[in-house]
Parts: structure tokens; C-alpha cells; sequence
């Protein structure tokens, strides 16, 4: 009896210590939504694909949807980004690698580009992310949710960003991390610091 109870103190503690853990990674990305003056701003977007592409265009407007709505992404700078199908400020296109070199001199095959109001995902790095990416044992999921974050926080105004704010800490979002992490942690969604907009 002693024993079961003892037993079930542990069990107990090793859950609490379990919750304190998750919510302490969950909080770091926690901030309240609203701009400086408490407004939300609405981005409308749509979703389409450009030359010809291998991947799925159904699944990329999923995850477009569902990494733009989720609790901590670029929701918590105090934007709504709403999908629509036609007046859309913003434009994802899945896109052939030749179609992303296409789209300014800025932009290369190899990777992803945005040129405002147009965001391209690279359909070679969503079928296989990067060499150098795919080495960390990252999954293939969570690198579609940061090129998506990255190349939104483009358009929302954010230029990159080249080191860690601590050493070995998250890489910020605007961190190409395609290309390497520069000793930084992999990380999918947008830092505090990151948490504003220009020129919307």
C-alpha cells in the first residue's frame, strides 16, 4: 500500500515536471496579438503554383494555412491572414526552381525568394528542404513551416538577419537557415524580436 503510494507521488511529479517543460517551450513563443495601437491587420492571401511542380499544390495550401494560423507564427505581431480567391494582397506560389530564378535578380533556383506582393516556395527545397538543413535531422515538416515563415517575413517587411540573439540559441526566423544555422538551434516560427511589421 505504502509502495503504490509512494509510487503514484513519483508518477505524479515526473507529469508535473513534464507540463512545466511544455509550457515553457509553448510560452516562448506566447505574446499578445494586437499592433503597437491594439488592431489586428487582416493580409489576405491566395495560393497557386507556378511553372510546373512535382509537389502536391493541395497539401502546400494546407500547410500555407495552417503554419499562417498557427498560435506562433506571425499571428502574435498582430496580424489575420485570411485565404480568399480574389483580391488577395499577398500571393504563395508553390514554383518551379527556374520560375523562382525568373522572379528578380535577387532571387536564385536554389532557394526560396519573395518579391513583394509575390512569395515563392521553391518546389525543389518543399519535396527535399536542403542539404545543409536535412544534415541537423530536422524533419522535412518542420523545414516547410519555417521557408513559409521566412519568405512571409519578407513580405511583412523583415530583411535577414545573420547571427543568433544568444550564442547556440534559436535561430531567428530571418536566419537563413536553408543555407546553414551559423551555430544557432533550427527553428521554425518567428522570435519576440521579430514581431513587427513595415510598409503593410
Amino acid at each position: 500500500m505504502l509502495e503504490s503510494l509512494v509510487g503514484l507521488l513519483m508518477q505524479a511529479e515526473v507529469m508535473k515536471t513534464q507540463i512545466s517543460v511544455q509550457e515553457t517551450v509553448d510560452s516562448y513563443y506566447v505574446a499578445e496579438a494586437g499592433n503597437a495601437s491594439g488592431h489586428v491587420i487582416e493580409i489576405k492571401y491566395d495560393v497557386d503554383s507556378l511553372g510546373t511542380v512535382k509537389g502536391d499544390l493541395n497539401e502546400f495550401k494546407n500547410v500555407v494555412a495552417a503554419t499562417l494560423d498557427d498560435a506562433r507564427g506571425w499571428g502574435r505581431a498582430g496580424l489575420k491572414f485570411t485565404a480568399v480567391e480574389g483580391g488577395a494582397q499577398m500571393h504563395v506560389f508553390l514554383a518551379e526552381a527556374s520560375e523562382v530564378a525568373k522572379a528578380s535578380a535577387g532571387c536564385s533556383a536554389e532557394l526560396s525568394c519573395t518579391v513583394k506582393p509575390n512569395v515563392y516556395i521553391n518546389d525543389d527545397r518543399w519535396l527535399g528542404a536542403s542539404d545543409s538543413y536535412n544534415a541537423l535531422g530536422v524533419s522535412l515538416a518542420n523545414y516547410r513551416q519555417m521557408v513559409i515563415n521566412h519568405e512571409v517575413g519578407h513580405f511583412l517587411g523583415h530583411d535577414h538577419i545573420t547571427s543568433c540573439e544568444t550564442e547556440s540559441g534559436l535561430a531567428p526566423i530571418m536566419l537563413q537557415q536553408s543555407t546553414g544555422l551559423l551555430g544557432c538551434q533550427a527553428n521554425s516560427w518567428p522570435l519576440p524580436s521579430e514581431l513587427w511589421t513595415k510598409g503593410l
